[in-house]
This record gives C-alpha cells, sequence and structure tokens, in this order.
C-alpha cells in the first residue's frame, strides 16, 4: 500500500475526530437549555401551588367569590425571577366548596407554556 492510502486514512479519521468533538461541544449548551427548561416548570408549579395555597386559605375564612381571580402570593415571590409569569386563578361553587384552578403560563423559547392545577375545597365548620 503506498503512502496516498495512509494519507487518506489519517484524514478520514481526524475529521471523524473533529466532527465528534464539534458535536460534543453542543452538549453543555443543551444541557444548559433543558436545565432552564425545567426549573421554569419547577417555579410555575411552585407559582400555581401558592396560588391554590391562597385560594383554600379563603375559601377556609368564606372570603373567596366564585369567579375568575388573579394573584394571591404577595409580590415579592414573583420579583427576581429571570422568566416572567401570568397567575390567574378561578373558583367554581360545587355543593358544600369549590372547585379551584391555578393557572401560570410563561414564554420559554418563544413558545408559550402553561401549567394548570386543579382542587377542591370546602370550609370547614369547626363547633
Amino acid at each position: 500500500m503506498d503512502e496516498r492510502g495512509f494519507l487518506f486514512l489519517e484524514a478520514a479519521v481526524l475529521g471523524l475526530l473533529l466532527m465528534t468533538m464539534a458535536a460534543l461541544f453542543a452538549l453543555p449548551r443543551q444541557a444548559a437549555e433543558l436545565h432552564r427548561m425545567e426549573a421554569c416548570r419547577t417555579a410555575a408549579l411552585f407559582l400555581a401551588e401558592q396560588e391554590l395555597a391562597e385560594m383554600e386559605w379563603r375559601v377556609e375564612r368564606g372570603a373567596l367569590a366564585e369567579g375568575s381571580c388573579g394573584w394571591f402570593g404577595p409580590e415579592r415571590d414573583l420579583a427576581g425571577r429571570q422568566t416572567s409569569y401570568e397567575i390567574a386563578g378561578s373558583a367554581r361553587r360545587e355543593g358544600k366548596g369549590f372547585s379551584l384552578t391555578a393557572r401560570v403560563s410563561w414564554q420559554e423559547g418563544g413558545k408559550r407554556k402553561e401549567l394548570q392545577l386543579e382542587r377542591w375545597a370546602v370550609k370547614h365548620d369547626v363547633p
């Protein structure tokens, strides 16, 4: 076998190594993006849980009216977040209690994402 064959083999191996390295450089960026997306979803989940807890507290005190409502939590809970969230709650009377819904929406990667949690709450009459 002459030297041209070895040169071609070396060039092919070098090209394969360069392509592999280029693909590996993209992995940390993709991992960081996945981490950011999961952080946004986790924050939305906690905000929805907090909204439901505030609504349940109002049901227990007889201070929640049927219909749509805005964010009940403290404004400081929304400050300092890298992503802006829109939070809305709604209460629908069902029998002796309320069907509560908390909806959180945000922008992620140019797409609108939404998370919705539901819970049923009733005022407890303690003798």
